[in-house]
Order: structure tokens, then sequence, then C-alpha cells
């Protein structure tokens, strides 16, 4: 019968399997996850390496026998979460099959020990669970990853954080993961008044890569792309607040001079080597071939991870999407541009929190 590993034990297991050094923040943070009975608070900018500290509560699940739950805000987000924890599973020497996916529109392995989900499902099963007929049973659940749990400040999904913290059983615990939820204190004391949990609290305000500040007219947008490309400032995720507006600023940067002739060749052999139909297919191949790409909710999941691939392998010079990019979908670039500082209806426009503007500079 094999024995459990202590808590000693693995974060040293999880710590020689890295390839390099820890930076000091991440370390701290995974000392107090392997320390912690109720769990770890974690606020470091966007772009800190918090991927490394939400896969050793996984790695430690894998290694234990336990079962975890890794949520996050939107669909997308767990998609890629999925490929980045089967990767790292197989790399560990535990089944691809080990980690599992609920959404609303797609279950893979659902019985996994670990289960990447979008928020609103752990909610929903915290609801259910232990009422008669229940599909799922969450007492026995180990740990909760919340990925960006800065989403707990949103004033309309804010909620589903809120009652998920007051539903969990006191026996799980937590590792939240945020660019930042307010006061920090103030929520570390709430939680304790509130639900009777001490969560250690790991903070760092500073950047492996500091962010430079420049402010463009509107009417400059492609000339500004065109001098990034030129200047190796890319590649570059331009931010619009509505899809019209992406496709209105792909349109525009369409006719710039974005790619080299090497990208051009490798874009057209990616890109024509795909079907491009309904869903936002038959708009996005031209641009693509351009250099551009377009990201948000409208278009067909098969077609954003396209996007992202092609950007990740720097094919794409710019990726021009909403907001929803920010929330955590990994697509390190090198500059990022908002092309309005305003968001809301017609007539109702407001300012961006200033929060939210820094989550979108950190990509």
């Amino acid at each position: 019968m094999t024995s459990v590993p202590s808590r000693d034990e693995l974060i040293s297991r999880y710590l020689d399997q890295l390839p390099f050094e820890p930076y000091p923040v991440q370390e701290e943070a995974l000392l107090a996850w392997f320390e912690s009975e109720q769990g770890v608070l974690v606020c470091t900018p966007t772009g800190t390496g918090k991927t490394l500290i939400a896969e050793a509560a996984v790695f430690e699940a894998l290694a234990t026998g336990k079962r975890v739950y890794y949520t996050t805000p939107l669909i997308a987000l767990c998609e890629q979460k999925l490929r980045e924890l089967q990767d790292s599973a197989q790399k560990w020497g535990y089944p691809r099959e080990s980690i599992g996916l609920v959404t609303g529109n797609r279950r893979v392995n659902p019985e996994a020990p670990v289960l990447v989900v979008v928020a609103e499902v752990l909610l929903n099963r915290l609801l259910s669970s232990g009422q008669e007929g229940a599909s799922e049973d969450l007492g026995d659940v180990d740990a909760v990853v919340m990925d960006e749990f800065h989403s707990f400040n949103d004033p309309e999904r804010g909620v589903v954080w809120e009652l998920s913290l007051g539903l969990l059983p006191e026996s799980t615990r937590l590792l939240l993961l945020s660019a930042t939820v307010g006061n920090a204190s103030s929520f570390l004391g709430w939680m304790r008044a509130s639900h009777r949990r001490r969560l250690t609290l790991v903070t760092s305000d500073q950047r492996r890569v500091p962010l430079e500040y420049h402010w463009i007219g509107e009417e400059l947008l492609g000339e500004q792309v065109e001098e990034m490309v030129k200047a190796e400032r890319t590649p570059a995720l331009v931010f619009s607040f509505h899809r019209e507006g992406c496709w209105s600023a792909a349109e525009l940067l369409k006719g710039k001079r974005l790619v080299d002739a090497g990208q051009q060749e490798l874009l057209a052999e990616a890109v024509n080597g795909m079907d491009w139909g309904p869903g936002g297919g038959r708009k996005l191949k031209p641009l693509l071939l351009r250099g551009v790409g377009v990201h948000h909710a409208g278009i067909l999941p098969k077609y954003k991870r396209a996007v992202e691939e092609l950007f990740c392998r720097r094919l794409l010079s710019v990726v021009v999407c909403t907001e929803t990019l920010a929330a955590g979908v990994n697509l390190p670039a090198r500059s990022v541009v908002l092309t309005e500082l305003l968001k809301g209806p017609p007539g109702k426009k407001t300012v961006i929190e200033a929060s939210r503007a820094h989550q979108m500079f950190g990509r």
C-alpha cells in the first residue's frame, strides 16, 4: 500500500520538477499553500506567474488521490486550462484523463479527480449538493482553485463567487488567484467574520516586465500599429468594448503592412489548411492572411482557438478583441492598445475602472 506523501515531501517534489527557480512571490505563495490549513489569497499583477502557483494544488491532488475543482470565469479560459493542466499532468507522470472539464456546453472526463469548470457550474453543484437525487457530493473535494478571482468584484457576476464561498464545506481549502480584489485586508476580515476562514495573504505589486504608457489619437491607430511592428513591439492586443468595434478596427488594420514575407508564407499555409465557414470564419480568414485576428464571444470556439494558436506562434501581429480576453486567456503580448476608455450602451457610457484597465494592459 502506497503511503500518502507529507506536505513537506510534496513541496520538495513540486519544486524539484520545475525547470527554473520560482520568483520570490511564487515561492512565498507555494510555501503558504502547502502549509495552510484553510487556504491562500494571492494578489499579484497580471503576468507574474500565478499559473505555477495554481498548478501546485493540482499536483497535490494527483499525488494524494484527492479531488480538486479549478474554476474560471470564462468558457474559453476553461478550455485553455484543460489543455495546460492535461499537459502538466502528463509531464508529472499522470494520465491526461485525470483532468476533466465541465462547462455549460461541453463535458470531458467529467468523473476525473481534477475538474476545470466555469464558475457557475461550481455554484450550481453546491446549491444541489446534498439534495435527494443530486449527482454530485462536494463534501470530499479537498481544494478549490478560483482563478481570476477579481471577478468577485464584478457588479453583475460577483454574486456567483460570493455565494460559492459561503456554500463550500469548511474542510475545503481555497486557493484564490487575483490581479486585485480591492482592499485585500478587508476581504480577509470578511472571510473570517462571515465564513470562519483564515486565509493567508500573499501579495506583490512588482511586475517582471515594467509597463510603459503612451497616448495616441484615435485616428492614428493604423499608423501606430505599423510603427509597433517596425519597432518589434508586436504581437499586440487591441481591445474594443463591443464586437462591431473589433471588426471595424480589424478591417482598418488589414490594409496596413503588418507581416513580413516569411510570416505571410506560414500564415497562408496554416490558414488555407482550415475550413472557414459560418460563425465568423468567412469574415476572419482574409484578416488572418494579413496578420490580423479577431477574438470575441460571437466567434465559434474553433475559430477562436485558431486565432489563439496563430498568435502564440507569433504569426499574427495583432489580435483585436473584447475585454473578455483580459480575463486570463494566456496570449502574451508585447503591446496592448485600448481603442476607447468609455464603455456601456449609448447615452450611458462610463469610464472603465482603473483596475480593469490595468488588467488589460498587463496582458
